[in-house]
């Protein structure tokens, strides 16, 4: 697979939430590099471990854009944080199958979390920030 490469049209004009963003990208290209250059033998303990960060920061990021959304009472907040839930169940159950041996992490689930990502933060994520029209400082 290929780095998630940050570059300006993923801001959504909130330092905060761009930071976070940065950082969920950061353990997405983490878990490209395991899949690159891990022997099979130690892939599964690696890979169930770096989904789990995945999901534990997933969690914590969506509270955090949450409560910024309804802050600035946007319209679509429910459908958003609809999004949030499917993508949390979607790591967790990846997360099960991986560690009871059932799935095995590979190009193409790495493509769906890769694709999920690019997809929430350029589309789904750039529609609140347009919502927004400034940069409303957001505190924790």
């Amino acid at each position: 697979m290929s780095h998630i490469e940050w570059d300006e049209s993923f801001s959504v004009h909130n330092r905060e939430i761009d930071e976070q963003h940065k950082k969920w990208i950061a353990i997405y290209n983490n878990i490209d590099d395991v899949m690159a250059g891990t022997d099979t033998s130690s892939l599964t303990a690696i890979t169930s471990k770096s989904l789990t960060e995945m999901h534990d920061y997933a969690l914590d990021h969506f509270k955090f854009e949450e409560k910024y959304l309804e802050q600035l009472n946007y319209p679509e907040l429910v459908e958003h944080r609809r999004l949030h839930r499917d993508f949390e169940n979607q790591i967790y159950n990846y997360t099960r199958e991986i560690t009871d041996g059932r799935l095995i992490l590979n190009t193409s689930l790495l493509k769906i979390i890769k694709n999920w990502l690019l997809e929430h933060i350029l589309t789904e994520d750039k529609k609140y920030s347009t919502f927004a029209g400034e940069d409303i400082p957001s505190q924790r």
